[in-house]
C-alpha cells in the first residue's frame, strides 16, 4: 500500500541560466547577478577562464545524494580554480571509490552470481577491469557508460603513473571531470529515462516504482533518500530548512499497483 518517496536530492541548475534555450523573460540582470556569485566564490582573476571552465561541466542537475556530491563538488571546485593536477587526480579517484562503494554495499544481493566469488573477501579493490566487469555483470551500468569507466581507467593510468611522452593537462583533465559527472548522472541522477522512478504522476512528486525496491543497487542508493510513505502522507517545513513526513494514515495490509497508488495520492491531494 507504500511507496519510498523520493525527498533526499541534490539541484544544481544553474548552468541552464547561461544555455540558449532560456526564455526571453529571464533577464540579464539576474544573468549578471549569478555570475557575480560565481565569480565571489572562485575569484575575479582570469574569471573568464574560470567561468568557461565552470559552464563545461555537464554537471547532473538533480540527483540523489551521497558521499559523490560532496567530493564531486571538490573536485569540481579545483578544476575550475585552476589546480588541474588536483582535479584530474580526484577524478580518477572519485571514479575508483565509486565502484568500489557499490560493490561493497550490493555485493550480497549477488551471492550467486560468478563475479560475487571473486569480490566477496575483498575490501576495497584498485583493478579497475575487475571493478567494471563486475558493476556490467550485475547490470548496474550499461553499455555507455561502461565505455566512460574505461576510458576513466586509462586517463587515471596516464595521470598516476609517469609517461615519458608530451601531456596537456588542461585536456585531460577537461575530458576526466566530463567523464566523471556523466558517470555519476548516470548512477545517480533523476531523470524521466529512468525508468524505475514514477515521475511527477503525482505532480511534483516523485516515487520509487514496487517492482524496483528489491533491486540491490536501487536498495544501497535511492531507497535511503526516499521514505516509505502512504497516500496521505505530508510534507511539513521544520527549523533549518529541513523536511519531515508526516503520516497517520491507517492503511490495510495489501498491496497494490503503481498505477492504483498515483490514483489514490491524486485524489487525497486533489493534484491529478
Amino acid at each position: 500500500m507504500k511507496r519510498h518517496r523520493l525527498l533526499k536530492f541534490y539541484i544544481d541548475s544553474t548552468r541552464n541560466i547561461f544555455k540558449g534555450s532560456n526564455p526571453a523573460t529571464l533577464s540579464a540582470s539576474y544573468k549578471a547577478e549569478q555570475k557575480e556569485h560565481i565569480s565571489q566564490k572562485y575569484g575575479a582573476l582570469d574569471f573568464e577562464k574560470k567561468f568557461d571552465r565552470w559552464f563545461s561541466i555537464p554537471k547532473p542537475v538533480l540527483s540523489v545524494v551521497d558521499e559523490h556530491t560532496h567530493l564531486l563538488q571538490d573536485i569540481e571546485d579545483a578544476y575550475i580554480g585552476g589546480s588541474l593536477y588536483s582535479a584530474l587526480t580526484g577524478a580518477c579517484c572519485l571514479g575508483e571509490r565509486i565502484f568500489n562503494q557499490i560493490i561493497l554495499r550490493t555485493r550480497e544481493g549477488h551471492r550467486s552470481t560468478t563475479e560475487y566469488k571473486q569480490v566477496y573477501r575483498r575490501g576495497s579493490l584498485n583493478d579497475w577491469n575487475l571493478g567494471i566487469n563486475t558493476l556490467v555483470a550485475w547490470k548496474i551500468i550499461e553499455p555507455n557508460t561502461e565505455k566512460k569507466y574505461r576510458r576513466l581507467g586509462e586517463l587515471r593510468n596516464e595521470s598516476v603513473h609517469f609517461q615519458n611522452k608530451p601531456q596537456d593537462l588542461e585536456v585531460l583533465t577537461k575530458e576526466a571531470i566530463i567523464l566523471i559527472n556523466e558517470i555519476v548522472s548516470d548512477l545517480f541522477e533523476l531523470r524521466k529515462e529512468k525508468k524505475f522512478i514514477i515521475w511527477f504522476e503525482v505532480p511534483g512528486e516523485m516515487y520509487l516504482r514496487k517492482e524496483a525496491e528489491s533491486n540491490p543497487f536501487i536498495q544501497a542508493f535511492y531507497i535511503p533518500c526516499a521514505p516509505l510513505v502512504g497516500f496521505k502522507h505530508t510534507i511539513e517545513a521544520v527549523s533549518g530548512l529541513r523536511m519531515k513526513v508526516v503520516d497517520t494514515g491507517v492503511y490495510p495490509n495489501t498491496e497494490v499497483s503503481d498505477d492504483e497508488f498515483v490514483r489514490l495520492r491524486n485524489e487525497h491531494t486533489k493534484k491529478g
